[in-house]
Protein backbone atom coordinates (compact mmCIF):
# COMPACT_ATOMS: atom_id res chain seq x y z
CA UNK A 1 0.00 0.00 0.00
CA UNK A 2 1.24 3.37 -1.23
CA UNK A 3 0.04 6.83 1.34
CA UNK A 4 0.65 10.10 -0.34
CA UNK A 5 0.76 12.51 2.91
CA UNK A 6 0.04 16.51 2.42
CA UNK A 7 3.24 17.15 2.57
CA UNK A 8 3.96 15.45 -0.61
CA UNK A 9 5.80 12.16 1.39
CA UNK A 10 5.00 8.79 0.22
CA UNK A 11 4.62 6.08 2.88
CA UNK A 12 5.55 2.34 1.12
CA UNK A 13 3.86 -0.16 3.38
CA UNK A 14 3.93 -4.31 3.17
CA UNK A 15 4.31 -7.20 4.56
CA UNK A 16 8.02 -7.68 5.54
CA UNK A 17 10.06 -10.07 8.17
CA UNK A 18 9.38 -8.20 11.76
CA UNK A 19 12.97 -9.17 12.40
CA UNK A 20 16.18 -10.20 10.10
CA UNK A 21 15.22 -12.42 7.29
CA UNK A 22 17.49 -15.45 6.32
CA UNK A 23 17.18 -16.58 2.51
CA UNK A 24 17.36 -20.84 2.04
CA UNK A 25 17.81 -22.67 -0.42
CA UNK A 26 14.70 -24.25 -2.29
CA UNK A 27 14.24 -26.56 -5.02
CA UNK A 28 11.42 -27.19 -7.24
CA UNK A 29 10.52 -31.05 -8.16
CA UNK A 30 7.50 -31.84 -8.98
CA UNK A 31 4.00 -30.06 -9.91
CA UNK A 32 1.65 -32.50 -8.37
CA UNK A 33 -1.97 -32.64 -10.42
CA UNK A 34 -5.35 -33.02 -9.10
CA UNK A 35 -6.42 -36.87 -7.31
CA UNK A 36 -10.22 -37.17 -6.30
CA UNK A 37 -10.31 -40.61 -4.43
CA UNK A 38 -13.31 -42.35 -3.77
CA UNK A 39 -12.12 -42.15 0.59
CA UNK A 40 -11.25 -39.38 2.42
CA UNK A 41 -7.91 -39.56 2.86
CA UNK A 42 -7.97 -38.29 6.30
CA UNK A 43 -10.70 -40.38 7.89
CA UNK A 44 -11.43 -43.13 5.57
CA UNK A 45 -15.01 -42.19 5.35
CA UNK A 46 -16.51 -40.92 1.40
CA UNK A 47 -14.77 -38.78 -0.47
CA UNK A 48 -18.18 -36.13 -0.78
CA UNK A 49 -16.64 -32.44 -0.95
CA UNK A 50 -14.48 -30.80 -3.38
CA UNK A 51 -11.20 -29.68 -1.05
CA UNK A 52 -9.19 -26.48 -2.04
CA UNK A 53 -5.06 -27.40 -1.38
CA UNK A 54 -3.78 -25.08 0.61
CA UNK A 55 -6.98 -22.74 1.62
CA UNK A 56 -8.10 -20.80 -0.89
CA UNK A 57 -7.69 -17.91 0.50
CA UNK A 58 -3.77 -18.73 0.24
CA UNK A 59 -4.64 -19.34 -3.43
CA UNK A 60 -5.29 -23.03 -3.41
CA UNK A 61 -7.45 -24.63 -5.80
CA UNK A 62 -9.64 -27.82 -5.71
CA UNK A 63 -6.94 -30.54 -5.50
CA UNK A 64 -8.81 -33.50 -3.78
CA UNK A 65 -11.69 -34.64 -1.92
CA UNK A 66 -12.69 -35.20 1.49
CA UNK A 67 -15.59 -35.90 3.48
CA UNK A 68 -17.38 -32.70 4.47
CA UNK A 69 -16.56 -32.86 7.84
CA UNK A 70 -12.57 -33.04 7.19
CA UNK A 71 -13.54 -30.06 5.39
CA UNK A 72 -15.42 -28.09 6.86
CA UNK A 73 -15.18 -28.45 10.07
CA UNK A 74 -11.27 -28.88 10.89
CA UNK A 75 -11.17 -26.01 8.16
CA UNK A 76 -12.84 -23.49 10.67
CA UNK A 77 -10.83 -24.88 13.35
CA UNK A 78 -7.86 -24.49 12.30
CA UNK A 79 -7.48 -22.42 8.61
CA UNK A 80 -8.34 -18.89 10.04
CA UNK A 81 -5.19 -18.63 12.23
CA UNK A 82 -3.08 -19.82 9.01
CA UNK A 83 -4.60 -16.94 6.85
CA UNK A 84 -4.45 -14.67 9.84
CA UNK A 85 -0.67 -15.11 10.23
CA UNK A 86 0.05 -15.67 6.71
CA UNK A 87 -1.26 -11.69 6.12
CA UNK A 88 0.55 -10.52 9.75
CA UNK A 89 -3.10 -9.85 10.19
CA UNK A 90 -4.30 -10.09 14.30
CA UNK A 91 -8.37 -10.73 14.33
CA UNK A 92 -10.72 -8.41 16.83
CA UNK A 93 -7.76 -6.01 18.09
CA UNK A 94 -9.03 -4.08 21.14
CA UNK A 95 -8.23 -0.26 21.45
CA UNK A 96 -8.55 1.22 25.00
CA UNK A 97 -7.84 5.18 25.96
CA UNK A 98 -9.24 7.50 28.46
CA UNK A 99 -10.95 9.80 25.96
CA UNK A 100 -13.59 6.77 25.02
CA UNK A 101 -15.34 4.33 27.58
CA UNK A 102 -14.82 0.90 27.42
CA UNK A 103 -12.66 -0.85 24.94
CA UNK A 104 -13.39 -0.51 21.24
CA UNK A 105 -12.82 -3.21 18.42
CA UNK A 106 -12.28 -3.80 14.62
CA UNK A 107 -12.51 -6.94 12.89
CA UNK A 108 -8.93 -7.14 11.63
CA UNK A 109 -5.46 -5.53 12.17
CA UNK A 110 -3.05 -5.56 9.45
CA UNK A 111 1.24 -5.19 10.89
CA UNK A 112 2.75 -3.87 7.84
CA UNK A 113 6.14 -2.18 7.67
CA UNK A 114 8.20 0.39 5.07
CA UNK A 115 11.78 -0.38 3.34
CA UNK A 116 13.31 1.71 6.56
CA UNK A 117 11.89 -0.56 9.89
CA UNK A 118 9.10 1.63 10.19
CA UNK A 119 6.22 -0.03 11.03
CA UNK A 120 2.45 0.72 10.50
CA UNK A 121 -1.01 -0.83 11.27
CA UNK A 122 -3.99 -0.67 9.27
CA UNK A 123 -7.28 -1.52 10.47
CA UNK A 124 -9.20 -3.72 7.59
CA UNK A 125 -12.88 -4.22 7.51
CA UNK A 126 -15.29 -2.72 10.35
CA UNK A 127 -13.96 -0.77 13.14
CA UNK A 128 -15.98 0.98 15.87
CA UNK A 129 -15.89 5.08 15.08
CA UNK A 130 -14.49 5.44 18.54
CA UNK A 131 -11.19 4.13 17.35
CA UNK A 132 -10.43 7.65 15.71
CA UNK A 133 -11.06 9.28 18.82
CA UNK A 134 -8.89 7.03 21.03
CA UNK A 135 -6.13 7.52 18.27
CA UNK A 136 -6.72 11.11 18.55
CA UNK A 137 -6.07 11.15 22.48
CA UNK A 138 -2.51 10.26 21.93
CA UNK A 139 -2.31 7.62 24.33
CA UNK A 140 -3.82 4.00 23.29
CA UNK A 141 -3.59 0.20 24.80
CA UNK A 142 -3.83 -1.88 22.17
CA UNK A 143 -5.48 -5.38 23.46
CA UNK A 144 -4.89 -8.12 20.69
CA UNK A 145 -4.25 -12.15 20.37
CA UNK A 146 -1.81 -13.19 18.14
CA UNK A 147 -3.03 -16.35 15.49
CA UNK A 148 -2.81 -18.86 17.67
CA UNK A 149 0.67 -20.81 16.35
CA UNK A 150 -0.92 -24.63 17.30
CA UNK A 151 -3.97 -23.89 14.99
CA UNK A 152 -1.95 -22.58 11.97
CA UNK A 153 0.56 -25.28 11.73
CA UNK A 154 -2.15 -28.19 11.86
CA UNK A 155 -3.41 -26.62 9.19
CA UNK A 156 -0.49 -26.44 7.35
CA UNK A 157 -0.16 -30.49 8.35
CA UNK A 158 -3.56 -30.52 6.89
CA UNK A 159 -2.29 -29.24 3.60
CA UNK A 160 1.10 -31.00 3.58
CA UNK A 161 -0.76 -34.11 3.95
CA UNK A 162 -3.15 -33.86 1.69
CA UNK A 163 -0.30 -33.22 -1.19
CA UNK A 164 1.04 -35.96 -0.06
CA UNK A 165 -1.93 -37.98 -0.76
CA UNK A 166 -1.98 -37.25 -4.17
CA UNK A 167 0.58 -39.29 -4.81
CA UNK A 168 -0.68 -42.15 -2.99
CA UNK A 169 -4.34 -42.76 -1.88
CA UNK A 170 -3.88 -42.93 1.70
CA UNK A 171 -0.79 -43.66 3.37
CA UNK A 172 -0.35 -46.12 5.85
CA UNK A 173 3.10 -45.40 7.66
CA UNK A 174 3.13 -44.82 10.95
CA UNK A 175 3.87 -41.38 10.73
CA UNK A 176 0.92 -40.89 8.67
CA UNK A 177 -1.27 -43.03 10.90
CA UNK A 178 0.05 -40.07 13.32
CA UNK A 179 -0.91 -36.91 11.34
CA UNK A 180 -4.19 -38.74 11.09
CA UNK A 181 -4.69 -39.23 14.52
CA UNK A 182 -3.68 -35.07 15.29
CA UNK A 183 -6.21 -33.83 12.85
CA UNK A 184 -9.11 -35.56 13.85
CA UNK A 185 -8.51 -34.63 16.87
CA UNK A 186 -8.60 -30.91 16.05
CA UNK A 187 -11.32 -31.84 13.89
CA UNK A 188 -13.55 -33.02 16.44
CA UNK A 189 -12.65 -30.75 19.61
CA UNK A 190 -15.65 -29.18 20.78
CA UNK A 191 -14.63 -25.59 19.75
CA UNK A 192 -11.62 -24.00 18.05
CA UNK A 193 -10.52 -23.04 21.86
CA UNK A 194 -10.13 -26.69 22.72
CA UNK A 195 -8.51 -27.81 19.21
CA UNK A 196 -5.51 -30.12 21.03
CA UNK A 197 -1.92 -29.26 20.99
CA UNK A 198 -0.11 -31.47 18.21
CA UNK A 199 3.62 -31.84 19.06
CA UNK A 200 3.93 -33.26 15.25
CA UNK A 201 2.53 -30.10 13.90
CA UNK A 202 4.76 -27.84 16.01
CA UNK A 203 7.40 -29.58 14.55
CA UNK A 204 7.17 -29.37 10.92
CA UNK A 205 10.06 -26.81 9.16
CA UNK A 206 7.94 -24.08 7.68
CA UNK A 207 9.52 -21.28 5.28
CA UNK A 208 7.50 -18.43 4.29
CA UNK A 209 7.65 -16.00 1.28
CA UNK A 210 6.99 -11.98 1.16
CA UNK A 211 7.80 -11.45 -2.47
CA UNK A 212 4.62 -11.11 -4.97
CA UNK A 213 3.71 -14.10 -5.91
CA UNK A 214 2.65 -15.32 -9.78
CA UNK A 215 -0.66 -15.79 -10.48
CA UNK A 216 -0.30 -18.88 -12.43
CA UNK A 217 2.52 -20.37 -9.99
CA UNK A 218 0.53 -24.10 -9.53
CA UNK A 219 -0.69 -24.73 -6.04
CA UNK A 220 1.16 -27.51 -5.36
CA UNK A 221 4.73 -28.48 -5.68
CA UNK A 222 7.10 -31.15 -4.50
CA UNK A 223 10.44 -29.69 -3.06
CA UNK A 224 13.55 -30.03 -1.62
CA UNK A 225 14.77 -27.48 1.20
CA UNK A 226 18.52 -27.42 1.60
CA UNK A 227 19.73 -26.64 5.04
CA UNK A 228 23.30 -27.12 6.64
CA UNK A 229 24.37 -29.88 4.61
CA UNK A 230 21.17 -31.86 4.88
CA UNK A 231 18.06 -31.75 2.31
CA UNK A 232 13.89 -31.82 4.29
CA UNK A 233 11.27 -33.10 1.67
CA UNK A 234 8.62 -30.79 1.36
CA UNK A 235 5.49 -29.33 -0.61
CA UNK A 236 5.45 -25.42 -1.82
CA UNK A 237 1.71 -24.22 -1.42
CA UNK A 238 0.83 -21.98 -3.35
CA UNK A 239 4.24 -20.25 -4.18
CA UNK A 240 3.96 -18.97 -0.67
CA UNK A 241 4.74 -21.32 2.16
CA UNK A 242 7.05 -24.43 2.27
CA UNK A 243 5.93 -27.24 4.86
CA UNK A 244 8.06 -30.66 5.46
CA UNK A 245 7.14 -34.04 5.70
CA UNK A 246 9.00 -34.53 8.37
CA UNK A 247 8.26 -33.26 11.64
CA UNK A 248 10.50 -32.70 14.62
CA UNK A 249 9.07 -34.71 17.41
CA UNK A 250 10.68 -33.34 20.07
CA UNK A 251 9.93 -29.33 19.36
CA UNK A 252 8.30 -27.46 22.16
CA UNK A 253 4.37 -27.81 22.64
CA UNK A 254 3.52 -24.51 22.62
CA UNK A 255 -0.81 -23.97 24.35
CA UNK A 256 -3.46 -21.22 23.21
CA UNK A 257 -1.02 -17.56 22.33
CA UNK A 258 -1.06 -15.58 25.37
CA UNK A 259 -3.41 -11.68 24.67
CA UNK A 260 -0.98 -8.97 24.14
CA UNK A 261 -0.95 -5.63 25.89
CA UNK A 262 1.16 -2.70 24.74
CA UNK A 263 0.85 1.11 25.22
CA UNK A 264 1.05 3.10 22.17
CA UNK A 265 2.50 6.84 21.73
CA UNK A 266 0.21 8.42 18.52
CA UNK A 267 1.63 11.50 16.79
CA UNK A 268 -0.42 13.92 15.00
CA UNK A 269 -2.49 13.45 13.16
CA UNK A 270 -1.77 13.49 9.03
CA UNK A 271 -4.14 13.61 5.96
CA UNK A 272 -2.95 11.34 3.29
CA UNK A 273 -4.41 9.38 -0.08
CA UNK A 274 -3.82 5.54 -0.60
CA UNK A 275 -2.36 5.45 -4.52
CA UNK A 276 -2.09 2.11 -4.60
CA UNK A 277 -2.66 -1.09 -3.20
CA UNK A 278 -1.35 -4.51 -4.37
CA UNK A 279 -2.35 -8.06 -3.46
Amino acid sequence: MSIRLRDGRTIDLAMRPHNTGEWMDVTLIEVLQPRFPERCPICGEPATSDEHVPPQRLGGQIMTRTCHPCNNRLGSHVEPDLVDWYDDAIPRPGFRSEAVQGRRRADHLLFRSTAAGEFGLIIDGRGDPEITAALASGIVNLDVRPPNRNRYMLALLKSAYLAASLKVDILHDQGAEQVRRDLLAARDASSRKAVPVSALALGLAVLRRYEPVSHDFPPLVRAVLHEEGNTVDGVVLAGRIFVSWSSTLGAEAHGPSGRLDARLEVGTPDDGTVTSVSP
